[in-house]
């Protein structure tokens, strides 16, 4: 169950304390870096986050691909039903980043 300090972008909260995405009553697993890239871009809504921003906030002084935070993306708009053409709740900005 969700805890009051949940953020929402209905219909889903996000429990930051917990490391919990929810849908209503119902807990969305997620791989932890997906939930940090979640997180980082709840935090920063509405704002453009490049890659490397991403980078350095979710993956700190380890070397990985760059494409994690690609990877990270599709994992995170497949749990919350969301499509890249069409988006409701994370937008690709061309060549730039997400919003």
């Amino acid at each position: 169950m969700p805890s009051e300090s949940h953020r929402m972008f209905p219909p889903f909260g996000l429990d930051p304390a917990n490391a919990q995405l929810w849908r209503g009553d119902e807990q969305i697993n997620l791989r932890r870096k997906t939930f940090e890239v979640l997180r980082y871009l709840v935090d920063h809504a509405g704002q453009l986050v490049t890659k490397a921003t991403l980078l350095d906030a979710v993956w700190p002084e380890v070397s990985v691909s760059d494409s994690m935070p690609a990877t990270c993306i599709a994992e995170l708009r497949r749990a919350l039903g969301d499509d890249a053409r069409t988006p409701q709740f994370i937008e690709t900005v061309h060549r730039r980043g997400y919003r």
